[in-house]
């Protein structure tokens, strides 16, 4: 039995060790790449009136990580050795995380999106009266 190591990352340890930039570009481009398929399916849910619970966990998920992700990875890639396989292991620490957390608060984030869904609506149809009436 093989012992686990931090040093290893799926076979890519040497890549990683070589060019340390792959991280930043992997945190970055990872969550945009994911979305879409994430979206797609979630557009099918929709049509087939699934529930949608689990999509939105996902697409929070990858949504958080794509910011909180990428700002700790710079903040880590500039303060520390710039070691690529510890920074992809912080990365997914990161992703599973926002994972933990979107799954806990998925029902408030939809209803927070959805009320300033409408608070923008409303305000928008405010401001079309307004023109309305000063012209």
């Amino acid at each position: 039995m093989t012992e686990f190591s931090f040093n290893t990352f799926f076979g890519l340890e040497r890549h990683m060790a070589e060019y340390p930039e792959v991280a930043i570009f992997g945190t970055l481009f990872l969550p945009l790449l994911l979305f879409i398929p994430v979206a797609v399916i979630g557009w099918i849910f929709r049509k087939l009136k699934f529930n949608m619970y689990s999509i939105h966990v996902l697409l929070y998920t990858l949504m958080f990580t794509f910011v909180i992700g990428a700002l700790t990875i710079f903040i880590l890639f500039f303060i520390t050795d710039r070691n690529g396989v510890k920074l992809a292991y912080c990365w997914l620490t990161v992703l599973i995380g926002m994972f933990f957390f979107s799954m806990i608060n998925a029902n408030t984030i939809t209803k927070m999106f959805t009320d300033w869904s409408k608070i923008i609506k409303e305000k928008d149809g405010r401001e079309g009266n307004e023109l309305r009436v000063k012209s």
